[in-house]
């Protein structure tokens, strides 16, 4: 209480003043000084007690119109105006604790929202954990008024400041151990650590704190999977900057960083199993297409079948094969429709015996073509099983038809051989008692001139021709072994100069037998210099020519069919034709004569290699064969050979063309 106006001003500005007692005579003027007053304190924390004469209208008025909270009437006791005014500061006490507690839970409210704000932005920010910790980082730092704010988390035996914001924003990166720092202890025991002052709490690591500049700070843990990985921290330059509203606001946020660590790495797990599913489907298409290349491109025929026969798969050469269409349902289509009865029962049988034991087997059959060509198959059958426990069988053939044609001309290979070696021992065993033979003709045609004075003339003429006849039969059994000793050589390959006339000679006398019933042997030979090349394997070709030649003429009318060989030079080269006058032959088989086991004869009679081999002795010999026929007009064979080298030197030079 003070005497004057003055006084009360000066009160007011150096103290708080929660009651001010005011008498009515001092209203009845100018009240405005009572506003100044009122004014240099909070109106609504200064009460007034004012103090009337009388309870008259005329006495209470001034009091009245200055709004005073309370009021006495005279006379004034002074226990009385202490009870009044002590009233009045318990008011006053009483409105101050409504204010500061309503001021409290709007600013509780006020952090509730702002707290709130900030999930919704932590939800709107999505799942890069970078993004939601600079978020939530820099909010912790604004709503708990702090200088500065980071987030650190547990690498091994030390924290590291992922995250900075504030004066803090420099130290992003910074290290500290986990033992002997505040944000280690707090990750320790999992519980909130808060120093008011780091430099007297034994707790705080000093250097760090000093380094950093923080002098107070809080440090809550961040909690996923039910163990702490990290730190949310606040900080600030001054003692004393945090209470126990921070400690509970800076534990729902990283209450909120936490779930959007965990949501983070729940995604990121999720990605990477995604990412694992997409790069395993990736690779089991990859690894399928490869497969379905594979089998598609290889030579074999392969399908599966389920165990009633349906197939459920077949590669591109099976339907190739069938003639089947790339959209063709192979499981509408059963065996009977693709081949004959007899191979659909056959498949059926081989395939019913691999499913009744579950046994693999490898078998080989005749399954036709559809244009009726007959291809021989290795099959080779197995079962699989699906994930559903289904039971596949799958097939795998090879079509081994040109093997089985190459089996039979090894066979006659091996016969050839062995023919030819018991030709050469046979040439060797009869040339011995040939030369006898003819040794003892010379000597009775010797003798039988000595005594023809002696013997009548008829019987003398009888005698000779009986030895002439003798003699050419000797003379032409010599040639015979000789042409058998030339077919039975085992020189080919070695390039000598090579008489063609005496390779045709021998190759006539060799086919005579299949010539003689069938065709005339028409010669028109020139002369012509020797060739490069071998007189076994020319002899091969010839031969073979000219049994062709013999077996393209029916038997029977040999009189009215010839086989004209003609041999002639032709610049540095020798030509060679063989003609026949035979069925000839159709363009497309003319096309293919010379394809390996190409046969237009009946199974069992040909090979398919002769003009194939023909063709591969002659062109590696440097020569050159070809054909010309025609359905009903015969066939032309010309083979063309180099000449020797010294044949070639002995050519005369060409002139020049003049244009």
């Amino acid at each position: 209480m003070v005497p004057g106006v003055t006084e009360a001003d000066a009160a007011l500005a150096h103290e708080r003043v929660d009651v001010l007692v005011v008498e009515a005579a001092s209203l009845g003027g100018d009240a405005r000084w009572l506003d100044a007053l009122r004014g240099r304190a909070r109106p609504e924390e200064l009460l007034v007690l004012g103090l009337a004469e009388a309870g008259t209208d005329t006495a209470l008025a001034p009091l009245l119109a200055a709004g005073v909270d309370e009021f006495l009437l005279a006379p004034f006791h002074a226990e009385e105006v202490r009870a009044r005014r002590v009233l009045l500061e318990r008011r006053s006490a009483a409105r101050k604790q409504l204010r500061h507690s309503e001021a409290t839970a709007r600013g509780e409210l006020e952090r509730l929202a702002a707290i709130i704000q900030v999930q919704s932005e932590v939800a709107l920010a999505g799942f890069d954990l970078d993004v939601v910790m600079d978020l939530v980082c820099e909010r912790a730092r604004r709503l708990c008024g702090a200088d500065g704010a980071a987030v650190a988390l547990l690498s091994g035996d030390s924290v590291e400041y992922r995250v900075a914001t504030g004066f803090l924003a420099a130290h992003r990166g910074f290290r500290l151990p986990v033992v002997g720092t505040l944000t280690g202890e707090s990750l320790l025991r999992g519980e909130v650590m808060r120093t008011d002052d780091t430099e007297v709490d034994v707790r705080v690591n000093g250097a760090a704190a000093r380094r950093v500049g923080v002098r107070s700070m809080v440090c809550v843990p961040l909690w996923r999977e039910a163990r702490p990985v990290g730190a949310l921290n606040v900080g600030s330059r001054h003692v004393n900057a945090f209470d126990d509203r921070d400690v509970r606001t800076l534990e729902l946020m990283a209450g909120l960083l936490g779930a959007a660590m965990g949501n983070a790495a729940e995604v990121d797990a999720r990605h990477a199993v995604m990412a694992e599913r997409t790069a395993a489907l990736s690779a089991l298409q990859e690894s399928q297409e490869l497969f379905a290349s594979f089998m598609n491109h290889g030579p074999a025929v392969a399908y599966m079948k389920d165990p009633q026969g349906r197939r459920v798969w077949v590669n591109t050469p099976y339907r190739r094969f069938f003639g089947l269409s790339d959209d063709a349902d192979v499981a509408r289509i059963d065996d009977a429709a693709l081949m004959p009865t007899t191979s659909a029962a056959h498949v059926r049988r081989e395939d019913q015996a691999v499913i009744d034991t579950g046994l693999p087997s490898a078998t080989e059959g005749m399954i036709p073509a559809p244009d009726g060509t007959e291809r021989h198959w290795l099959t080779y059958r197995f079962i699989l099983q699906e994930r559903t426990g289904r039971r596949l069988l799958c097939g795998v053939s090879l079509d081994i038809t040109d093997r089985k044609a190459m089996q039979a001309q090894l066979v006659v290979s091996d016969r050839l051989a062995a023919v030819g070696t018991l030709a050469a021992g046979v040439a060797h065993e009869i040339n011995n008692p040939l030369a006898f033979v003819l040794s003892n003709l010379s000597f009775l045609a010797v003798e039988l001139k000595a005594v023809a004075r002696e013997l009548p003339m008829g019987r003398i003429s009888e005698m000779e021709e009986v030895l002439r006849e003798a003699v050419d039969g000797a003379h032409r059994v010599r040639q015979i072994v000789r042409d058998l000793r030339t077919f039975s050589r085992g020189d080919e390959d070695v390039a000598t100069a090579v008489n063609l006339q005496a390779v045709l000679e021998s190759a006539i006398t060799m086919a005579r037998g299949e010539l003689k019933m069938r065709a005339q042997i028409i010669r028109d030979f020139q002369d012509v210099p020797l060739v490069e090349g071998s007189e076994g394997r020319f002899g091969q070709v010839f031969l073979n020519l000219l049994i062709n030649a013999a077996h393209a003429i029916p038997e029977g009318r040999p009189e009215h069919n010839e086989v004209r060989i003609v041999l002639r030079p032709e610049g540095a080269r020798v030509l060679v034709e063989v003609h026949d006058t035979g069925v000839g032959m159709t363009p497309e088989v003319r096309a293919r004569i010379f394809d390996p086991f190409f046969t237009t004869k009946p199974v069992g009679e040909g090979t398919g290699l002769g003009l194939s081999i023909c063709h591969g002795i002659v062109t590696g010999f440097g020569g050159e064969i070809s054909v010309e026929s025609e359905p009903g007009r015969g066939s032309t064979f010309r083979v063309s050979l180099p000449l020797g080298h010294r044949a070639r030197d002995r050519l005369p030079p060409r002139l020049p063309l003049v244009g």
